[in-house]
């Protein structure tokens, strides 16, 4: 296994890993609100499916589950538990594209912090298009229609999920700088199951449970889920900043797939905030792409 200890470059493969992430991620959106559980059941089936996944991918590439991974793993993984905890519950009262426009402000907060824990340069232009980028975050989300499947409360969860997500992304950059992808996810997904457990036992709702919606689960674990893998491996791949910038594909992806399979209304105010916030937070780091080093397709 390779350690990183320099800054991190760009490569092709970093943001192929990273793009097909948003892809599957703004799909997951919409179907974890098409799940017909609540969102902290939701979660806890999630996390342990993942978990026991990613404990199985390493047995099969025979690594080992020692202390030390499981230690590099339990912030990326209290984050990432209370992140989808946050997430799914947001999806059930607010709109999924509005709930993913919020988490597209996801940059603003790395790029305050990316230089000083991994040595990325913050301009000028990094404050100018974080500020345009909440304008117009907010605009989605005041702007939307509100119904009975879109509120401010769903909006305030939305929030939480945004913040959980930032330093999911953190931890899990600074931990794949010691060990692989395989290992890490393995430790990341015992933690996150560990942290949303309790929720599901005290929150209750397993009568609702349905061999349909396990079906439902189990595909949002498997296809969107796979994200996560491919996203820790680009940490080694990309700056922090540029795997950020490309989740605001995400948005697109979600409201796409909301219209298409929900029905859910997009109105003018939508779209021209979307537009706005992912165009100026895309702005801020166009430069970051200037790096093509040659593919790595090692695992670490």
């Amino acid at each position: 296994m390779n350690v990183k200890h320099a800054t991190t470059k760009n490569s092709p493969g970093g943001v192929l890993a990273a793009s097909y992430a948003v892809a599957v991620w703004g799909y997951g959106n919409v179907l974890a609100r098409m799940i017909p559980i609540s969102g902290p059941l939701l979660s806890v089936l999630r996390m342990s499916l993942g978990a026991i996944i990613a404990i199985a991918m390493a047995y099969l590439t025979r690594r080992k589950l020692t202390v030390r991974i499981l230690k590099l793993g339990l912030w990326g993984g209290v984050a990432f538990g209370l992140n989808s905890l946050f997430f799914f519950s947001a999806v059930k009262y607010t709109s999924p594209t509005t709930a993913t426009v919020i988490g597209a402000l996801q940059p603003a907060l790395l790029m305050t912090v990316s230089g000083r824990l991994f040595g990325e340069k913050v301009t000028t232009k990094t404050i100018f298009g974080s500020i345009v980028a909440i304008a117009a975050t907010a605009l989605v989300v005041f702007g939307a229609p509100r119904s009975g499947h879109d509120s401010l409360f769903g909006d305030f969860l939305a929030l939480l999920a945004l913040v959980t997500y930032a330093l999911y992304f953190i931890f899990s950059k600074q931990a794949r700088l010691k060990i692989d992808t395989i290992e890490y996810q393995a430790g990341m997904q015992i933690s996150a199951a560990l942290v949303v457990l309790p929720f599901g036992i005290f929150l209750g709702g397993a009568s609702s449970i349905t061999i349909h919606s396990l079906y439902l689960v189990a595909i949002l674990t498997i296809i969107p889920g796979s994200g996560h893998f491919f996203i820790n491996w680009a940490h080694s791949h990309l700056e922090l900043t540029l795997a950020s910038i490309l989740t605001l594909g995400t948005p697109i992806v979600t409201m796409i797939f909301a219209w298409i399979l929900l029905g859910d209304k997009v109105n003018l105010n939508q779209i021209i905030g979307t537009t706005i916030a992912i165009g100026a937070l895309v702005f801020v780091v166009v430069d970051g792409t200037n790096q093509q080093p040659k593919i790595d397709t090692s695992l670490n």
